[in-house]
């Protein structure tokens, strides 16, 4: 388990390459979770729904703000172990997210590894 102050984690340039990937993904889905797809709505059904939707989309850009900031020095500082915890903490919240979630990013994280030949 990692523990702050964290120890920087060597990244190969594939793994560079993911990670920016991983970043490019959640900021697809945090639009489609953003945007409500109907017309204006007075509905507090749907209202209710928009709001669940922006709190996953919150929770995405609560993990995710970091690796941006580390995206841009190279990843200088970056440690894989405590980005993943971060992450199993979020699977804890939202039912959203893990293997049985859409937001299974770390399968996703592992996919691209894998047809990239580095895994």
């Amino acid at each position: 388990m990692a523990t702050w102050p964290y120890e920087e984690t060597p990244l190969t340039e594939q793994q560079k390459q993911v990670y920016r990937y991983l970043l490019y993904q959640a900021m697809l889905d945090i639009r489609m979770l953003c945007q409500s797809r109907g017309s204006e709505t007075w509905n507090p059904f749907e209202w209710r729904r928009q709001y669940r939707r922006s709190r996953i989309a919150g929770a995405i850009a609560d993990w995710l703000h970091n690796l941006a900031q580390y995206s841009i020095s190279d990843f200088r500082g970056f440690n894989t172990e405590a980005f993943w915890q971060e992450y199993d903490g979020i699977c804890r919240r939202f039912k959203q997210f893990g293997p049985l979630g859409f937001h299974y990013y770390r399968r996703r994280y592992e996919e691209h590894m894998a047809r990239l030949g580095a895994a």
